[in-house]
């Protein structure tokens, strides 16, 4: 059986209980990272899973709470990984080149980075069990979703960071989860208008869901930097309450 397990469930800032979003998609033997914040190897333990035997992370965007635990990542698995696998834009993939050269982790006792360009094919990722294709979103140029399909199974949208977007409604249409930015709700986003060129507010979602009709929804990107904030988000979901599984940090979900 396939699950998902959220490493975090918050934007770039964290709060108590949250820290940035990422997750880690399995299917029998293989392991996907979907974006790779701080501490990411101690995270992995935590939910006991190998980091030593992480070789494949898909990276939706240049923005440091996406990639920045990737070096850490990359040094702790000096001399205990051979090779790892990085699918993502090209932007971030010139920077991570940058990055890994300036300190010295190209070097041969690290692993050997592949970079994988996920507009280069319709899938960037296909295996005998699923496959995965991106899909542009409205955050930055050349920011992604994916898609994943579990062969003869399901499919499951995670938008990654986004405002409206019609790529991610068309291929989220009839799928069985939905992982959507919901950095804040309403009230939230009138006060700070300039998340609405990024971001999804709950109250969108909540359209958005009724757009593609996926079955399962699940919020994802809470930006709590107010005591009642996600009390409102919560409020404004309920619309969706039957569809909705809202995830805390190292929640999983079997799909």
């Amino acid at each position: 059986m396939a699950k998902i397990i959220f490493l975090g469930t918050a934007a770039s800032v964290p709060s108590f209980s949250r820290d940035n979003t990422s997750l880690v998609f399995i299917y029998k033997r293989e392991i996907i990272l979907i974006d790779c914040p701080g501490s990411i190897h101690f995270k992995l333990l935590k939910v006991c899973l190998d980091f030593k035997k992480i070789k494949n992370i898909i990276i939706t965007h240049q923005h440091p709470d996406h990639f920045y635990g990737i070096i850490g990542l990359i040094h702790a698995q000096g001399y205990l990984n051979d090779s790892l696998n990085i699918f993502t834009n090209q932007p971030t993939a010139n920077l991570l080149k940058s990055l890994t050269k300036k300190l010295n982790l190209d070097e041969a006792i690290y692993p050997k980075i592949k970079f994988f360009n996920v507009f280069k094919k319709r899938f960037f990722y296909e295996s005998k069990n699923f496959k995965i294709k991106a899909i542009l979103n409205s955050h930055i140029k050349n920011s992604f979703g994916i898609k994943i399909l579990i062969k003869n199974k399901k499919s499951i949208v995670y938008s990654s960071d986004t405002s409206f977007s019609q790529n991610i409604i068309e291929e989220a249409k009839g799928s069985d989860y939905l992982i959507h930015d919901c950095t804040a709700s309403s009230f939230y986003f009138k006060k700070h208008p300039q998340l609405y060129k990024m971001h999804t507010s709950a109250e969108l979602l909540v359209k958005i869901a009724h757009q593609t009709k996926a079955k399962k929804i699940i919020p994802i990107h809470f930006l709590l930097l107010e005591k009642e904030e996600e009390k409102r988000i919560r409020k404004e979901l309920k619309p969706i309450r039957n569809r909705l599984f809202f995830p805390k940090d190292f929640s999983v979900i079997s799909l």
